[in-house]
């Protein structure tokens, strides 16, 4: 479960920003909220509020960048640069980028620091926070930093057991966990396997939905694929879209193996009565192919009790049928393992639904620069005020300067 993150000179990030889950008593006591087993509070939703061109994008990027950088990195050819942009204003971008994020697992609370650019991963630093007897402690788990003087890097490791090889493996451009994760080493394949159920439709280019970026029926393609192995997935998905579109009652995969590959097909069984006809699912609506691909992604952290990272969380759909989306992390009979979901959207409505804990608002100021702040950071924000109307009479900022 994510706790917090933060960055600086990160994309459109020059200042440092930090988004967080964590929530005192003054949050309401509801189903919004939930203890994990660290003692700590926290908001089982949060979602990112702002004009076009804010920063919300952005911000919702340091989770899935992370992702890569802790897991995948290792997969770049050791030449390549990592793919990390820093602001582009007033000298920033001769400067590196820092990001941090606090994180839980059952061994403990991690906090994983990163310092970098597109050369190499300049500073590396992990360190554990567990619960003993309602005392906390804290280690450093291990750490490295670029020597410019020898060309290598200065590390620390005595705590984390490394494997035999590792200092042979570590590169510039890969993170620790991801080299020692490839040599079976336990603490980084269970921190990995965290990273790993990290669901998301954020890439370095943006939204991987951006009809400028990627092919929808690829993207459609490949989630069909994934339920077409997860049959119970699958079947909670249909009982999904069942309620949202009339008539859709089930959807059946098809695969053929052919001379190049495999094909497949995709029908969409629709009945009305005791009338029941099959449609290609390129024939469905938008909003019905939308919620395939997104259903992938919350049904995945919704069985795993993970994390769901969704950028346009509303694009195509019906403001109702987001907010029935995002009522499945709400609802304790839908998320029993306490997921997590992290959203943008332009539906402002879902203020409503929100308390001051659950609202990052983004807004850039006069010198091109993203800024972030979560409402309840604001003096005078009650309780009980209607988010909704007050966002819109723009009492809060970070909407539009039409």
């Amino acid at each position: 479960m994510l706790h917090s993150i933060s960055c600086k000179n990160f994309y459109s990030f020059g200042d440092i920003t930090a988004l967080s889950f964590v929530v005192n008593d003054n949050a309401p006591q509801n189903n919004g909220y939930f203890t994990a087993p660290s003692g700590v509070r926290l908001s089982k939703v949060e979602t990112v509020i702002g004009p076009n061109a804010s920063g919300k994008t952005n911000l919702l990027k340091t989770i899935p960048f992370l992702k890569w950088l802790i897991v995948d990195s290792f997969n770049l050819n050791p030449q390549s640069p990592i793919i990390v942009r820093p602001f582009m204003f007033g000298g920033y971008k001769n400067k590196p980028s820092e990001l941090s994020v606090v994180f839980e697992i059952a061994t403990g609370v991690y906090t994983y620091n990163f310092v970098l650019d597109q050369t190499k991963i300049i500073s590396e630093e992990l360190k554990l926070t567990s619960m003993a007897k309602e005392k906390k402690s804290s280690k450093k788990i291990f750490s490295r930093v670029w020597n410019e003087a020898t060309k290598h890097y200065d590390l620390e490791g005595d705590n984390f057991n490394l494997p035999k090889g590792f200092e042979n493996l570590l590169r510039t451009n890969a993170s620790v966990i991801g080299v020692a994760m490839r040599l079976n080493h336990k603490e980084s394949q269970e921190i990995a396997n965290f990273w790993q159920s990290i669901e998301t439709n954020v890439s370095e280019g943006g939204w991987i939905g951006d009809h400028m970026f990627i092919n929808r029926g690829v993207q459609l393609a490949e989630v069909l694929n994934f339920f077409s192995g997860k049959e119970s997935l699958k079947k909670e998905a249909e009982k999904l879209l069942a309620r949202f579109d009339l008539g859709l009652n089930a959807f059946e995969i098809k695969k053929e193996k052919q001379e190049n590959g495999v094909s497949m097909s995709v029908q969409v069984s629709h009945s009305f009565g005791d009338q029941k006809e099959m449609l290609p699912i390129q024939y469905e609506s938008s909003g019905t192919k939308q919620l395939f691909i997104l259903l992938k992604h919350i049904l995945q952290a919704l069985s795993n009790g993970g994390v769901v990272i969704l950028d346009e969380f509303d694009v195509n759909l019906h403001p109702e049928m987001m907010l029935a989306l995002f009522d499945l992390f709400i609802d304790p009979n839908t998320n029993e393992k306490q997921a997590q979901l992290l959203f943008s959207t332009h539906n402002h409505y879902i203020l409503s639904k929100l308390d001051k804990y659950q609202i990052i608002l983004i807004e850039k100021n006069d010198k091109g620069m993203s800024e972030s702040w979560r409402l309840d950071e604001m003096t005078g924000v009650r309780a009980d005020d209607n988010y909704y109307t007050k966002y819109i009479a723009g009492a809060y900022g970070a909407i539009p300067k039409i």
